[in-house]
């Protein structure tokens, strides 16, 4: 590794918080790894929740499958989202579970399955309430079923699925609704005559919504240390933060009253300040709206970036510490009592831990410890 900006990644963190989301769950569980493992690295994630005895995955693309297929040569991975066509010989060859809801798809997956000469999987997606994808009415629910039925050479019933859109808030009414809306649909799907694993919860309903957690509990933000929101009910689980941000100082410098420091000239010393530079910016995923605002712990104590960041270096205000060039600057994490987290970025940024975790480029490296 040449460059000593870096994200460190402690998969046992990913380990333990595993170990809690099951306890949460009581059943099964499904690693949500898409976005490269919300910017963890989806392989060395992969490959840890492997050894937790977790065999159920979940991305968002086909690319996303298909890299993932190589890491986790057995055991169900599902694309959470439909897919172009053309993708379909490619996910069924692998064994990789597909994303379905119309009629019209189920009869194209139907057709690329029979060219192919393999059954293809698919999970039936409902939309109780979301608004994005999934079937909506009994009536469109009992055309898929008609061709699951017609097709059962090509095409295998593996899951059935939903997803909440409010079981992160401290009012949880609306996710009852949609609770009650995916059991009206799932006793169809029984009643039919088939049984397919069933999955509706996401992190936040895995620890706060008991009776939506069925065959399959999905571990999304929370399998990376982080709870879905703000408003839900503190202690539901013991989570830790998997990765910290790392750089160091590049170069120290003091600056008189009244000069300035980057774009703009947002910031003016109003005292004699010391400045130090350190080589991460927006390229990284340090987002913009941390200008004047971001934090990092230096020298035992937090700093406050001063003036705007830049697309690959911002400074701190280090007047009264003892800094030099080569001191490591802590970004994002904990150290001595003193942390940053995502979502303090989140609360100055407007956005949520997420973003922020998501948003760290591929231009950052990843390092990972307790990696077998």
């Amino acid at each position: 590794m040449l460059r000593r900006t870096y994200a460190l990644v402690d998969l046992e963190k990913i380990a333990d918080n595993i170990r809690e989301l099951k306890r949460c769950a009581g059943t099964g569980v499904m690693a949500v790894v898409k976005a490269d493992a919300y910017g963890h690295g989806m392989v060395p994630v992969a490959k840890k929740a492997l050894q937790c005895g977790v065999t159920s995955f979940a991305v968002a693309t086909p690319d996303e499958a298909v890299g993932l297929r190589k890491a986790v040569p057995e055991g169900m991975i599902l694309v959470l989202s439909p897919v172009e066509r053309e993708a379909y010989p490619v996910l069924i060859e692998k064994n990789i579970s597909l994303c379905a809801f119309e009629a019209w798809h189920l009869g194209e997956i139907a057709e690329s399955a029979k060219a192919v000469g393999k059954k293809a999987r698919v999970h039936i997606k409902l939309d109780t309430g979301m608004g994005r994808v999934g079937l909506r009415t009994d009536g469109e629910m009992a055309e898929v079923l008609k061709v699951l039925r017609e097709n059962p050479e090509t095409l295998e019933f593996e899951g059935l699925f939903t997803h909440f859109a409010t079981a992160d808030a401290a009012d949880l009414s609306f996710a009852r609704i949609q609770l009650s809306r995916f059991c009206h649909w799932r006793e169809m799907v029984l009643a039919a005559g088939f049984s397919p694993v069933c999955h509706a919860s996401n992190s936040a309903a895995t620890m706060a919504l008991g009776a939506a957690h069925f065959d399959l509990c999905r571990m999304g933000i929370s399998m990376y240390g982080y709870m879905p929101s703000g408003e839900m009910e503190p202690g539901l689980a013991k989570l830790s933060p998997a990765l910290s941000l790392w750089s160091y100082v590049s170069h120290v410098k003091t600056i008189a009253p009244g000069e300035t420091v980057s774009y703009g000239r947002t910031f003016m010393a109003g005292r004699e300040t010391r400045i130090a530079t350190v080589p991460i910016g927006y390229a990284d995923g340090y987002r913009r709206a941390l200008s004047g605002r971001g934090e990092a712990v230096l020298a035992g104590k937090k700093v406050r970036v001063a003036g705007r960041v830049c697309m690959d270096q911002i400074m701190l205000d280090v007047t009264g510490l003892e800094v030099k060039p080569g001191d490591p600057v802590l970004l994002l994490g904990e150290q001595n009592g003193l942390s940053v987290t995502a979502d303090d970025w989140a609360e100055k940024c407007g956005t949520i831990s997420y973003e922020i975790l998501t948003g760290l480029t591929a231009r950052i490296p990843r390092v990972y410890v307790h990696e077998e």
